[in-house]
């Protein structure tokens, strides 16, 4: 009612933004960071803000979970994650370890970063590939699944009691979709999550699409890293 009156602009195909394309590869910088650790990415190509796969990613996230080795937290604060129980509280070496994913209007990049001592920065790097692959061959369970679908509905619902945070979502998602999803339809999705849809977009991401892999942190021997070419063999 109150902007009934504004006209829409014509689109200016002149201006038509090109197709985004995913690259993957390797990027060592060397840089020292102040506390000394290694910082180490693997990322894989996923889908973007308008996939099918969105919502299973964003459980899979997670599931997966992490933080750093210490947190003043005990349940509630995902430390029954799986990378709190599979990686951190297994390789004293690990600092951090967590996942992530970005999204945007084509694509996005869903992985695992950590941060660790220089010389433990390729065992970070085969870690996280082994966890990866083990995700595309072997389900997770359902304990695991059930705990990440609802710890993600109560985060989106927790987040929506803020008005402020109510009247971005409404319009970012204007902006992205054109209309705004009722969020009992999200918490369905979320819900209507498996064990294979969670598979099914491991074994895509990591089998036809190639990784990429960032690794920022000083005192890195020549030979510390893998080369990209084994890093791709460590997928096929």
């Amino acid at each position: 009612d109150h902007f009934g009156h504004l006209q829409q602009v014509a689109s200016d195909n002149s201006s038509a933004k090109q197709a985004s394309e995913y690259l993957g590869g390797q990027v060592i910088l060397d840089r020292m960071a102040p506390d000394g650790l290694v910082r180490v990415g693997l990322g894989f190509k996923v889908g973007g803000w308008h996939s099918e796969d969105l919502v299973t990613v964003c459980v899979l996230q997670t599931l997966l979970g992490g933080g750093s080795s210490f947190s003043a937290g005990g349940p509630g604060k995902g430390m029954y994650s799986r990378l709190y129980r599979q990686i951190l509280n297994r390789y004293g070496w690990a600092e951090s370890s967590e996942a992530f994913a970005a999204f945007y209007d084509e694509l996005g990049v869903f992985g695992l970063s950590g941060s660790t001592a220089p010389k433990r920065a390729n065992d970070m790097l085969r870690v996280f590939a082994e966890h990866l692959v083990k995700l595309a061959v072997e389900p997770v369970t359902d304990e695991e699944l059930n705990r990440a679908k609802n710890m993600l509905r109560g985060n989106v619902l927790t987040q929506l009691e803020s008005r402020f945070v109510l009247f971005e979502d409404m319009g970012r998602q204007v902006l992205t979709y054109g209309h705004r999803e009722q969020v009992l339809q999200t918490c369905a999705k979320i819900d209507a999550v498996t064990k294979a849809d969670i598979k099914d977009v491991v074994m895509r991401a990591i089998s036809k699409t190639s990784p990429t892999c960032a690794v920022v942190g000083g005192e890195l021997a020549d030979g510390t890293i893998s080369s990209y070419d084994e890093i791709c063999r460590w997928f096929s």
